[in-house]
């Protein structure tokens, strides 16, 4: 009786396996039919790509990889687009520079940023904000971003900043046009962050020395 039981177990497993499998590789070609159709590139998978960022949803993800990548140019915005497995499709938007100061806003329901440089600033909007910086971030907090909190669509989870990318997170199971929201609503923030100051340019003695805990996407 109990191999009968271990027997059916492990081909219930195998069934949920397969059907997960065939789930995913329709969710790939959705993603890759709606990159090509705008004039975006499509990437099956990119193994490293998640270790560039650290923050809010990427935090500890590094070792998983990135599958369903897209990578391309909306309205002037270099933007990514990719799913980290289990756990959210992330966008990612290119600031054209860089700032040493990062900022989070997420949904007052979402717990706190578990970073021992990220400090509370308060709420904004229906929003709750940390900074790297709360000085510069009252600064940039003002109404055009209490605005831009009130019109983040409700499928956009976390928003943040890291370096010289301005990043989203959305649930997996999003759609071409919630893809296309998100980029927008990335972008827009992208847009209200580029009055952070520019990255603090290191010494001549120190050129060249890499800062591992702020690599750039390879894209």
């Amino acid at each position: 009786m109990w191999f009968g039981l271990a027997a059916v177990a492990l081909l219930g497993a195998l069934v949920l396996l397969y059907i997960d499998r065939t789930r995913r590789e329709q969710s790939g070609r959705v993603r890759e039919i709606w990159a090509r159709a705008q004039g975006y590139k499509y990437t099956a998978s990119d193994g490293s790509l998640p270790s560039n960022w650290h923050r809010a949803a990427l935090a500890k993800q590094e070792y998983l990889g990135a599958i369903d990548v897209v990578h391309g140019v909306r309205r002037g915005d270099e933007f990514l687009l990719f799913d980290i497995e289990e756990t959210a499709t992330i966008v990612a938007v290119r600031r054209k520079v860089g700032s040493d100061v990062d900022i989070d806003l997420r949904l007052k329901s979402t717990p706190p940023p578990k970073d021992p440089d990220m400090n509370l600033l308060g709420s904004i909007g229906p929003r709750v904000v940390f900074t790297t910086d709360l000085e510069i971030a009252r600064r940039v907090c003002d109404q055009r971003m209490v605005a831009f909190t009130e019109s983040i669509p409700p499928h956009v989870q976390m928003l943040w900043s890291e370096n010289d990318w301005t990043l989203g997170s959305i649930p997996l199971n999003s759609n071409g046009r919630e893809w296309d929201a998100a980029i927008d609503t990335v972008a827009r923030l992208s847009g209200i962050l580029h009055v952070l100051p520019p990255v603090v340019e290191p010494a001549e003695t120190d050129r060249g020395v890499h800062d591992p805990g702020r690599p750039s996407a390879h894209y």
